[in-house]
C-alpha cells in the first residue's frame, strides 16, 4: 500500500467512525421523539433527522427544519422535565437529603 492510499484509507476510516457515531445518536433521538409522539419523517412533525460527519470525522446530527407546533411540544416537554427535576431536588432538600451542587441555581451547570 502506498503512503497516499494508506492516508486515504485512514481518513475514510475516521470519517466512517464519526458517521456511525452520529447515526447512533440520531437513532436514539428518533426513539426519544417517538416516545413523545413525534414521528421523524412526517412532514407535519419532524421532516428530517440524519446523522452526519465532517471530513475530519467530527460527528453531528442534522435536525432539519421543524414545524413550530413540534418545536413548541418539545420545548414544553423539556421545561416540564426540568421543573420535575427541580421539584424532586427540592423535596429531597425538605427531607434533609444531600443536594447536588451542580443543580444550584445560577451555576450554569446541570447534570
Amino acid at each position: 500500500m502506498t503512503p497516499e492510499t494508506e492516508c486515504t484509507a485512514k481518513a475514510a476510516a475516521v470519517f466512517l467512525a464519526g458517521k456511525k457515531k452520529s447515526d447512533d445518536v440520531a437513532f436514539m433521538l428518533e426513539r426519544a421523539l417517538a416516545a413523545l409522539g413525534i414521528t421523524v419523517g412526517d412532514q407535519d412533525a419532524w421532516p428530517r433527522l440524519t446523522g452526519r460527519a465532517s471530513l475530519s470525522g467530527e460527528p453531528y446530527v442534522y435536525l432539519g427544519t421543524v414545524p413550530v407546533a413540534t418545536a413548541l411540544k418539545l420545548v414544553d416537554t423539556l421545561v416540564y422535565a426540568h421543573s420535575e427535576r427541580r421539584r424532586r431536588a427540592d423535596a429531597l432538600d425538605a427531607r434533609g437529603g444531600a443536594r447536588d451542587p451542580r443543580r444550584e441555581p445560577g451555576t450554569g451547570c446541570a447534570p
